[in-house]
């Protein structure tokens, strides 16, 4: 937003005018603010597209003045807060752009004097990088957990051969435990998968009081001396998780290796060697990013932790009907309340195994399908604790029928008769509408063998269709457990980490967190991945070869040569800004946008350059391409 005039109307103000009371631009500042988010928010609520607002970083003229960096950091503030509160926008403040490229130079004067083009192409790269990096967070599916390495991750040092006192926990690694910690609180799994002995490694947590990371913290952990790759198929099978949700940190390249050969839907990264690369590795690991976090999110540990305590109860129980009578289980099916439309969402995407549909929805969009359809959530609990919002079922009231559009549930709670009690409570509720049948919605997946079980096991309540059921049948649907694991149990328990393919190519993020850490290597990046680094076609020298890599970089063609005309080749009049800008910054040369239009080859331009403004002999093919550009000139003049 910086140059777009939302803030600029505050930025023209004069000195006498900075700390007056009813200093008109502050409050032209205020209105221009309440209007943008008034836009912002009519627009979320027509249009489905995803939203990512960023504010740019500030110009240096706002740093050196202390009442203007005062004021529109305060407006900044307020328009993110605003911003954040419209559901399904994800706002970037200039903090954030700060603090990812500390180093970087970001302004470009030249380019803001020519064109009110503010920035540097690096300084483009990393905004771009940001809008890129929030959708990438909106549409990939989410990782659920971490697991760390300790010798060299955690702490410094082996604690099998220098002891519990004599590892080094250090600022680096202390504070990557608290980002840690952290992504705990945001909802992540965090597991312990170390070759090492176990007990040396839990009396670390026992007994050193400077470790930010504590044993409640973490869902699970395999510490012995099998393979990385085992203990991950391992913490897997334990979590009933698919190891395509796994982000894996060590620092060792060979484990690193070893579990993406084994595991190539695991992200698998290596933690720097030196320790003060540890904090700016974690700011560019894009599997952490997550704007928002639920109750559930919040409480997963807890979650999972009484869970395994119900595994251990599962294990003392004679039977399937002894454990469910045992839990205690109880179920509360209503209708969804606003407050609930985050977690409802957020289990769209999260939920593979027991989902008849896997229609992934936003907040807005299920807002939208309540327009016409209902929604209900589902919540468990029993003797050892909350379930939480485990259960989303969205159906639409037809004349004779629910067509019920989307059935899941978590697979914590699957193999207890939750799904039976869903569908029952639904099949009630129609015919109290008056309405004899039920439509479910089924669409096969690689992952959706128990919910597709389960519905294979309604064979007998069918009517009409595959997927069309007598409500009055249903209606008394319960669950009749056997003395054994059941069917559904058992396909949920038996699902292979490795049986299906990784949905996504986890080298992209991988290469992000350990090669792409600064701009001037994602500059280099756009460059290499334009080409730049090919052979020219021509030969070219002195002011030549200069002008000839700003022109690579600026048109995105590594091909070019000193005789092609810079608009035939794609140039544009904001590449032409560009390209002055960057000849006035790394040459040194005054030149205006005018002399590219009069002088639109690399060989032009190059004698427009000439040291001694003397102007280069040009070819018979340079004076038809400059008589080809009078007239352009002269309309540039005239906007000029």
């Amino acid at each position: 937003l910086e140059g777009s005039g939302l803030f600029n109307v505050y930025a023209t103000r004069t000195g006498a005018q900075k700390d007056a009371a009813d200093d008109p631009y502050r409050r032209a500042l205020r209105r221009n603010l309440e209007d943008f988010g008034t836009a912002l928010a009519a627009f979320r609520q027509e249009s489905l597209a995803s939203v990512v607002l960023c504010i740019c970083p500030p110009s240096p003229e706002t740093e050196r003045d202390p009442a203007l960096r005062e004021a529109l950091a305060d407006a900044e503030q307020r328009l993110l807060a605003d911003a954040r509160a419209i559901p399904n926008l994800r706002a970037i403040g200039s903090a954030t752009l700060a603090r990812r490229y500390p180093d970087a130079d970001w302004h470009d004067p030249h380019g803001q004097q020519l064109g009110d083009i503010p920035y540097t192409p690096r300084g483009y790269a990393g905004i771009g990088t940001a809008l890129y990096r929030a959708l990438h967070e909106q549409r990939q599916a989410p990782f659920k957990v971490i697991a760390l390495d300790c010798d060299n991750t955690l702490w410094k040092g082996t604690v099998g051969e220098d002891g519990v006192d004599g590892i080094e926990i250090s600022g680096p690694y202390r504070e990557l435990q608290q980002f840690m910690v952290e992504q705990a609180a945001q909802g992540m799994l965090l597991c312990l998968c170390s070759r090492n002995n176990e007990q040396d490694v839990l009396e670390v947590f026992e007994k050193r009081p400077d470790m930010v990371l504590k044993r409640e913290h973490l869902a699970a952990w395999r510490i012995n001396w099998s393979p990385k790759s085992a203990n991950l198929a391992a913490l897997a099978a334990e979590l009933n998780l698919g190891l395509d949700s796994f982000v894996f940190l060590d620092d060792n390249p060979i484990d690193c290796a070893d579990v993406r050969s084994e595991h190539p839907g695991v992200l698998a990264l290596q933690v720097p060697q030196a320790p003060e690369a540890i904090a700016d590795f974690l700011q560019h690991i894009w599997a952490f990013d997550r704007s928002a976090s639920t109750e559930e999110d919040r409480n997963r540990t807890k979650l999972y932790r009484q869970n395994a305590e119900r595994d251990r109860f599962r294990g003392q129980a004679s039977s399937l009907r002894e454990f469910l009578d045992g839990l205690e289980l109880r179920i509360e099916i209503a209708a969804a309340t606003e407050a609930e439309l985050p977690r409802i969402s957020q289990l769209t995407y999260r939920t593979n195994q027991f989902n008849f549909s896997t229609i992934r929805r936003s907040e807005e969009e299920i807002r939208r399908f309540l327009d016409h359809g209902r929604c209900l959530a589902v919540h468990v609990a029993d003797r050892f604790g909350e379930y939480g919002l485990v259960g989303v079922v969205l159906y639409q009231p037809a004349a004779d029928r629910y067509r019920v559009d989307t059935f899941l549930l978590s697979c914590r709670v699957l193999g207890r008769g939750v799904e039976h009690a869903v569908l029952a409570k639904l099949a009630r509720d129609a015919l109290a509408e008056g309405k004899p049948l039920l439509e479910i919605d089924f669409r096969r997946s690689e992952k959706n063998a128990p919910a597709f079980e389960f519905l294979c096991s309604l064979e007998a309540h069918r009517a009409r269709s595959p997927t069309t059921f007598a409500a009055e049948r249903l209606a008394a649907l319960a669950y009749q457990p056997e003395t054994g694991r059941t069917p559904r149990e058992e396909s949920v328990r038996s699902t292979s980490p490795k049986a299906a393919p990784p949905a996504h190519d986890r080298r992209p993020l991988e290469a992000i967190a350990e090669n792409l850490a600064s701009l001037e290597r994602i500059a280099k990046a756009i460059d290499d991945f334009r080409g730049a680094s090919e052979t020219q076609l021509v030969p070219a020298t002195g002011p030549e070869a200069a002008l000839l890599n700003i022109w690579r970089r600026v048109l995105g063609r590594p091909r070019i040569g000193v005789h092609d005309n810079f608009f035939d080749a794609g140039g544009t009049s904001l590449k032409a800004v560009q390209v002055i800008a960057m000849i006035k910054k790394e040459l040194k040369r005054d030149v205006s946008i005018v002399s590219l239009f009069e002088h639109p080859t690399i060989a032009l331009l190059a004698g427009r350059l000439d040291a001694n403004g003397r102007q280069q002999p040009a070819s018979g093919r340079d004076k038809a391409s400059l008589r080809g550009r009078r007239r352009r000139a002269a309309l540039a003049r005239e906007a000029a």
